[in-house]
């Protein structure tokens, strides 16, 4: 039986969220249109769009694939956020952080990234 899984795909115009299997099989989908100068209602629409789907069917993980730059060291004090981008309202903001209270773990890369390494994992 496979678990089930959060997805979010931030991208420099609009963000999608997704609840799958981790077989890929998509129960799911949500998307929203960013308001560039507010990063923290984007965050908190996304936040209780999945406490809702997490109170409905619990996921296991959250996957986070985020436009830049963005701080991917673990061991930085600004570990999950966006740093330097030249998006208005949303420099330094602490995306992983956005969704510690889901009490899940979360994996944060980029939305180069994130793609290239999915399709690795499930090609080969």
């Amino acid at each position: 039986m496979s678990s089930i899984v959060a997805g979010i795909e931030m991208g420099g115009t609009g963000c999608k969220v997704a609840i799958s299997d981790t077989n890929g099989q998509f129960t799911e989908q949500y998307s929203l249109q960013v308001v560039t100068t507010t990063s923290e209602n984007t965050l908190l629409e996304i936040h209780d769009w999945l406490a809702l789907k997490k109170s409905e069917r619990p996921f296991v993980a959250i996957g986070i694939a985020c436009f830049g730059p963005v701080d991917l060291n673990k061991k930085s004090k600004t570990y999950g956020y966006i740093t330097t981008t030249p998006k208005p309202g949303w420099q330094y903001v602490n995306v992983v952080g956005a969704f510690h209270d889901l009490n899940v773990p979360i994996v944060f890369e980029t939305d180069v990234n994130a793609p290239a390494m999915t399709e690795a994992a499930l090609l080969g």
